[in-house]
């Protein structure tokens, strides 16, 4: 008896290493790809920042003073919020505003797109100082205090052309215009 137990053990031990050398096998069925950033940057940008619209309204020729460079007499107010601020070196934070310039002003924001009004350009500017923000230049420092900040802007239509022989050097119809931002941390 002793013989078959020992035939017995030495069957079930082949199969073992059958067993386990098929466990073993290794098949290449997929992969995972891990992407991130790592960055420096004392806050993140409040999710409703990141991508948002800014409803400028109707506004009238007549709204508009004669000559270039008058400004429609109505402003509209947008914020850019950073959260989770911490960051014992970096303190300061700038905002530079980017995109088209328009036609005849570098520091304005232009029109994109076909059909668009003629004549204009949108000015950006800090509610909080009434400093104009020239398009493609940093803002001055803004002060980052602990957890949130949130910087208050407004746009402005701004007139680019005169009036020639009773005709009005704006035109009507759509106004769309897009800006990027950029937030540098000092």
């Amino acid at each position: 008896m002793f013989q078959k137990i020992g035939k017995y053990t030495a069957l079930c031990g082949s199969s073992m290493l059958i067993v386990m050398a098929a466990a073993t096998a290794q098949a290449a069925d997929g992969q995972v790809e891990f992407t991130g950033v790592i960055n420096d940057n004392p806050c993140t940008i409040n999710s409703e920042s990141v991508k948002k619209s800014v409803d400028m309204g109707q506004v009238r020729i007549a709204d508009f003073g004669d000559s270039v460079g008058a400004t429609a007499s109505v402003s509209t107010p947008f914020s850019i919020s950073l959260e989770n601020c911490s960051g014992p070196t970096l303190k300061n934070a700038s905002i530079k505003f980017s995109g088209q310039q328009a036609m005849n002003d570098p520091t304005l924001l232009g029109m994109t797109g076909e059909n668009q009004v003629t004549g204009i350009g949108i000015q950006i500017s800090d509610v909080k100082s009434n400093i104009k923000l020239a398009l493609n230049t940093a803002s001055p420092d803004y002060e980052l205090r602990p957890q949130g900040n949130t910087f208050d802007f407004k746009a402005t239509y701004v007139r680019l052309v005169a009036d020639t022989g009773g005709v009005s050097g704006i035109g009507t119809g759509k106004v769309n215009a897009l800006a990027s931002f950029d937030v540098t941390y000092k």
